[in-house]
């Protein structure tokens, strides 16, 4: 199916032919080397006992659960990211300015707020990137560690979608390394910026794909 054809209904027709227009509805697919990129599913996004998690995420727990089971089996790098320490004002920088209540203490100071469900949590062998800024290659040395592994395609999941799952996948796409994002392992606080955000990865800078187109590749290529 041609990507744009998939969106057909959501965005309008119209529009969808200016995509057309520019030759938007290639896939960038899938290549050699490939590892998941776990963004910041971590219990202060997936727990709605959490403020900064808007609401239920168990559908996209569990995507990422089998996700990750898959990369596993197949013997697959994952890496994770999440925040770094919030505890100092200086450490949090502008979100002091944009969010209510930078130091609240489950937003600075629980230790259970960066931690993973045990389902997916990561392993020893499995890289952690820490980040205080949404994209997990701002600051970072998550770009060398990729380049070290040889690795040319990135699986994308996490949340949110709008905020730092977008902000990985823009940089990735500028760092040239060819990009997933698996719809159904990803989330965000509000649907409609889960879905807008999803169209203008496809169309931009990634493969948005399912769960279950991602497996197949993945069995055909690397079982």
């Amino acid at each position: 199916m041609d990507k744009l054809e998939k969106w057909r209904g959501y965005i309008p027709d119209e529009e969808l032919q200016t995509y057309k227009k520019g030759g938007f509805g290639e896939r960038i697919g899938m290549g050699a080397r490939v590892a998941l990129l776990n963004v910041d599913t971590t219990f202060m996004f997936v727990d709605p006992a959490y403020s900064m998690c808007g609401r239920d995420m168990t559908s996209v727990t569990d995507a990422v659960t089998a996700l990750t089971e898959q990369f596993r089996l197949l013997d697959l790098p994952i890496y994770y990211s999440r925040r770094d320490d919030r505890s100092h004002p200086t450490y949090r920088g502008v979100w002091n300015y944009k969010l209510a209540a930078p130091d609240a203490f489950q937003y600075h100071s629980d230790p259970r707020a960066d931690q993973w469900p045990e389902a997916y949590a990561p392993r020893p062998i499995d890289r952690i990137v820490l980040k205080n800024k949404p994209s997990c290659f701002f600051g970072t040395p998550l770009e060398s560690f990729l380049r070290y592994d040889g690795i040319d395609t990135i699986v994308v999941c996490g949340i949110s979608t709008s905020g730092c799952v977008r902000g990985a996948v823009s940089d990735a796409f500028a760092h040239n390394f060819r990009v997933i994002v698996v719809e159904e392992a990803c989330g965000d606080r509000s649907p409609q910026a889960h879905k807008a955000n999803l169209f203008d990865m496809d169309m931009k800078s990634a493969d948005v794909e399912s769960l279950a187109y991602v497996q197949e590749q993945l069995e055909a290529k690397f079982a």
